[in-house]
């Protein structure tokens, strides 16, 4: 999934630098929260707004010119993108 992820990321116009760094953020975010990517994926409406300005994780979605929030915020829009191919089947 991550790799389908970096992949849409490119697509979308995303340097490869840019691709795999969200990419590997995804991943070190789900294991230093100790949550399966499968956990994000089901629950990432609740997860996104403890990373953003008001959120008890701001301090988290802040780090490195709030890369892991942005990181966060394109992993939902690929999810969306994946329902929304679904739904065109």
């Amino acid at each position: 999934m991550l790799k389908q992820f970096e992949n849409w990321l490119i697509e979308h116009h995303y340097s490869p630098n840019t691709a795999f760094d969200y990419q590997g953020r995804i991943e070190r975010l789900c294991r230093s929260e100790d949550m399966t990517i499968d956990h994000l994926i089901q629950n990432i409406s609740f997860i996104i707004p403890q990373y953003e300005d008001n959120g008890e994780k701001y301090n988290i979605g802040r780090k490195s010119h709030t890369s892991v929030k942005q990181a966060l915020r394109r992993f939902y829009a690929f999810l969306s993108s994946l329902e929304y191919q679904k739904g065109e089947n």
